[in-house]
């Protein structure tokens, strides 16, 4: 049926509607091709906070995780996060994000947490965050987002974190070592 479509319709195409056909079809079987060749890195893992190497600002090692563990699909990332909060005290959240689609979590002293994933180029992904909590009596909404970037020989993980408080914006770079 296609040998038809390209006998009898072909030839009575003009010059230039020939090479539009032609261009065209070239370029959706590379994007094709594109598409199902793309490939990101493997964040999977477990990873512990290089306290040295990062640049957490005013709250130090209690503004970043101390150790994140990572389980990656082509669906969703896994996340369980533990360290020590802003009063002492440990914890451990696990949250999942889904690729391109709002995900909601229990995030740091029991706020809800709205994201969305998406991948920016195979060594990273971005996640833009929508956090709600109750704190001293009253309700926040924190928005911000993450750049988790991993490096070329897969044994770094980077973290950029920023984040609008009402006291302005806040950001972070959490350096981790797979480990």
């Amino acid at each position: 049926s296609h040998n038809i479509l390209f006998y009898y319709i072909y030839p009575k195409l003009t010059i230039m509607t020939r090479k539009f056909f032609l261009y065209t079809t070239a370029f959706l079987s590379l994007s094709l091709l594109f598409a199902f060749s793309y490939k990101a890195a493997n964040f999977s893992g477990t990873w512990n906070l290089d306290e040295s190497a990062s640049e957490l600002g005013q709250f130090g090692a209690r503004g970043a995780y101390s150790k994140v563990v990572i389980e990656q699909s082509d669906e969703a990332i896994k996340m369980t996060v533990s360290g020590s909060g802003f009063d002492g005290s440990n914890y451990e959240i696990t949250e999942t994000h889904l690729v391109g689609k709002e995900s909601q979590n229990t995030g740091i002293m029991n706020s809800k947490k709205i994201s969305t994933l998406n991948w920016d180029g195979e060594q990273s992904f971005k996640i833009d965050v929508k956090l709600m909590l109750e704190f001293q009596g009253q309700s926040l909404e924190l928005t911000g987002n993450e750049k988790w970037e991993i490096s070329n020989d897969g044994k770094t993980l980077t973290q950029y974190s920023s984040i609008n408080t009402p006291q302005g914006e806040m950001s972070t770079k959490a350096v981790y070592k797979k480990g």
